[in-house]
């Protein structure tokens, strides 16, 4: 018996809601988000962010931190206070131990949902701790924040 998997075509993300850069002894955070509606459309996203940042996928030494968290508007929604029905979340670290599940700890602190965020580090060459967890929260929420604004 064959098992057929369908997948939800990707239109072109044109606009990927885009952090500033921030920079610490030469190391390199950026974050971006765009919208999740199923945690299915995450390795097509990802395909694409790869394919249309191409010196991310070459230079990054972690191109796609992630953390992710989809839901649906429950009925009993208001618009000061929504509610959200089959939440589904996880993450990636992409080799930077511990980023990934920081980051949806945070995602769920702050209510975000039905949004993927990607983060992308690249390494400087000098150690700085714990700091990099800050960074890459700092530019998701960057990132999130521009997105917002731009509504």
């Amino acid at each position: 018996m064959m098992t057929l998997r369908l997948f939800r075509r990707y239109s072109t993300i044109t606009e990927w809601h885009e952090s500033q850069v921030i920079i610490d002894r030469k190391s390199r955070f950026q974050a971006r988000n765009v919208p999740l509606s199923s945690p299915e459309e995450i390795p097509g996203i990802l395909k694409q962010f790869l394919a249309q940042h191409r010196s991310i996928a070459k230079n990054a030494s972690h191109p796609h931190i992630l953390a992710w968290r989809v839901g649906e508007l429950s009925p009993e929604s208001t618009d000061n206070k929504p509610k959200f029905l089959n939440i589904q979340q996880g993450f990636k670290d992409n080799g930077e131990s511990g980023a990934g599940l920081r980051l949806l700890e945070h995602l769920g602190q702050r209510g975000v949902m039905n949004k993927l965020v990607i983060v992308t580090r690249w390494y400087g060459g000098n150690p700085i701790g714990a700091l990099r967890f800050r960074h890459i929260l700092n530019c998701s929420f960057d990132s999130l924040r521009l997105s917002e604004t731009k509504k």
